[in-house]
């Protein structure tokens, strides 16, 4: 099932860190965002949270839970996101969404290709001038971000 987080949950903080490992930059847009979880059995085994930035929308940060990876979860969660920017969505024009992640190919990048969302742009260095410690993905470090667009 999936809903928005409650005021009293306590959000999923391994699943956030997965996706993005600098506490301080997930808490730098979590508050100021919208979070959609995926419970099972009562766990929380996915989530996304998603914020307005003026003119766009942008995902800030999917995780599922590695043993349930593979298994539509992330496409779900992006599809309750999309469904609900467009609820919000009050001009004439299309809301365009915002995706960044790594360059490297993983699972994450496939599943936004896969969902629509075109590659605009690639900052260089971008995760070694952001991030304290290196970040790795399928055992290579990340260097470059990837900005991925799609118009709903």
């Amino acid at each position: 099932m999936i809903r928005p987080i409650a005021p009293n949950d306590a959000y999923p903080w391994a699943l956030l860190l997965d996706a993005d490992p600098e506490k301080a930059v997930v808490e730098s847009y979590l508050y100021n965002g919208q979070t959609l979880v995926y419970e099972e059995a009562g766990e929380m085994i996915g989530v996304l949270v998603y914020q307005n930035q003026g003119k766009n929308w942008e995902i800030m940060n999917v995780a599922v839970s590695p043993e349930k990876q593979g298994m539509g979860i992330g496409r779900q969660l992006l599809q309750a996101a999309e469904d609900a920017i467009l609820s919000q969505h009050l001009g004439a024009k299309r809301p365009i969404v915002v995706i960044k992640t790594g360059s490297l190919p993983s699972a994450a990048l496939t599943l936004y290709q896969k969902q629509g969302y075109v590659e605009k742009e690639r900052v260089k260095n971008y995760f070694t001038t952001h991030y304290v410690e290196p970040i790795f993905e399928n055992g290579q470090q990340l260097f470059d971000q990837v900005i991925l667009e799609k118009q709903l």
